[in-house]
């Protein structure tokens, strides 16, 4: 009896001690296992992409893609009246829209945009030259990022869609968003096919011009999960991938801004690039600058960030620019958070015969845009107006909205 009055005693004491070796050997375990990982290998490079990876800087537009969804008609109207009303009437258009609920009501998304586009053109010249593909839904508006585009060349006959590795599902529009390409290659197989490549990205990570690819230093942190440990791997990955020479602006995470390229530069026709300048919108807009718009992912008031760090941003994407033998000039911009900005650069342009026209974002703050557009035209550039102030704040502008799927030599 005695023995067994003692055993839950002992135990009490035991068992506890037991419990704390054993989560001990196990940490033990972990640190060691941890210790001899190694980092993910860098993805193997795509074979080089049959056709030459689309310019942003010059050729006159021959096709743009562009997504409608009826129920953000209100955020894009002003842009896509201003972009689609200028257009030249030689530039077809394709439109991605999602196929019809059909226990939604009202009409189809079909008929939505049908209605739109005749509002932008009664004539009915711009539905004329207009295609619609149906795609799943729901999707986003923002076509520009989801596929870097090849045209045609000796070597291949149809323009690919170069895609990145595949989103996260749990983002619905995100995930559609990347499954259209396929569909849109599905409905017009004569012209396009689509290739994966092994990397995360948007086509706005990129900045085609002058014969040269310019990426930075975000791509590598959105893909060093995946292997790419720093701006020798992936210019080695991008060069075999495009065939083309890589400049990669920044060395570390936070060197120059955040989120896509268009945000903070443009590289265009005759060597020029332009970057982004804080300072110069602080001396227009004031220190303190209240838009009067929140942050859609936190509801939080918008306020503008000249603070040295964000500054220094800009001015190491213009040395590093300047440093590949770029002619780097200045153009206002207000930035906002990592994503935010009101960007002049985030254009679409293209050059027919000898005028340089430029769809360039404004953001209805007369003197802003007013000094913005003057630098365009002091380089020679037609400066066409895209009301942008409703879009801004949702991390994107023009230059998001529209991918240029064939240009003119």
């Amino acid at each position: 009896m005695a023995e067994s009055t003692a055993t839950p005693r002992a135990g009490k004491i035991l068992y506890p001690l037991l419990g704390i070796a054993l989560g001990l050997g196990v940490a033990v375990a972990i640190l060691v296992l941890t210790s001899h990982r190694k980092d993910p290998p860098p993805p193997a490079p795509a074979a080089k992409l049959a056709g030459g990876v689309i310019r942003e800087d010059s050729g006159a537009l021959r096709e743009v893609l562009l997504h409608y969804v009826p129920k953000l008609e209100p955020f894009v109207a002003d842009a896509y009246a201003d972009f689609l009303g200028t257009l030249d009437p030689a530039t077809r258009v394709v439109f991605l829209v999602p196929k019809a609920d059909v226990d939604g009501g009202g009409p189809s998304p079909r008929d939505a945009l049908a209605r739109f586009l005749a509002r932008l053109d009664p004539t009915h010249a711009l539905e004329g030259r207009t295609r619609v593909v149906d795609v799943d839904g729901p999707i986003s508006v923002w076509s520009k990022d989801r596929a870097l585009v090849l045209a045609p060349d000796g070597q291949a006959t149809r323009t690919a869609l170069a895609i990145p590795a595949p989103p996260d599902p749990r983002w619905k529009e995100r995930a559609n968003d990347w499954r259209t390409l396929a569909q849109l290659a599905g409905a017009i197989p004569d012209q396009f096919y689509v290739r994966q490549l092994p990397i995360d990205f948007d086509a706005g990570d990129f900045d085609v011009a002058g014969g040269k690819v310019l990426v930075d230093d975000n791509l590598v942190t959105k893909n060093r999960a995946r292997g790419v440990a720093d701006i020798t791997e992936l210019r080695k990955l991008v060069e075999t991938t495009l065939g083309l020479p890589v400049q990669v602006l920044g060395h570390a995470d936070g060197d120059v801004p955040r989120h896509h390229m268009s945000m903070y530069m443009a590289a265009l026709d005759g060597g020029v690039a332009l970057v982004g300048d804080p300072r110069a919108a602080m001396g227009i807009v004031g220190a303190s600058f209240v838009p009067g718009e929140t942050d859609p992912d936190t509801g939080d008031p918008l306020h503008a960030d000249f603070s040295d760090a964000m500054i220094a941003r800009f001015d190491r994407a213009a040395s590093d620019l300047a440093a590949a033998g770029w002619r780097v000039v200045r153009i206002p911009e207000v930035p906002f958070l990592d994503k935010t900005y009101m960007a002049y650069t985030n254009g679409i342009y293209e050059t027919r015969g000898d005028v340089r026209v430029a769809w360039m974002p404004v953001f209805d703050i007369p003197q802003l845009d007013a000094a913005a557009r003057s630098v365009y035209e002091s380089l020679g550039w037609k400066v066409r107006p895209v009301r942008s102030r409703g879009l801004y704040a949702f991390h994107g502008t023009i230059g998001c909205l529209v991918n240029v799927l064939a240009r003119e030599p």
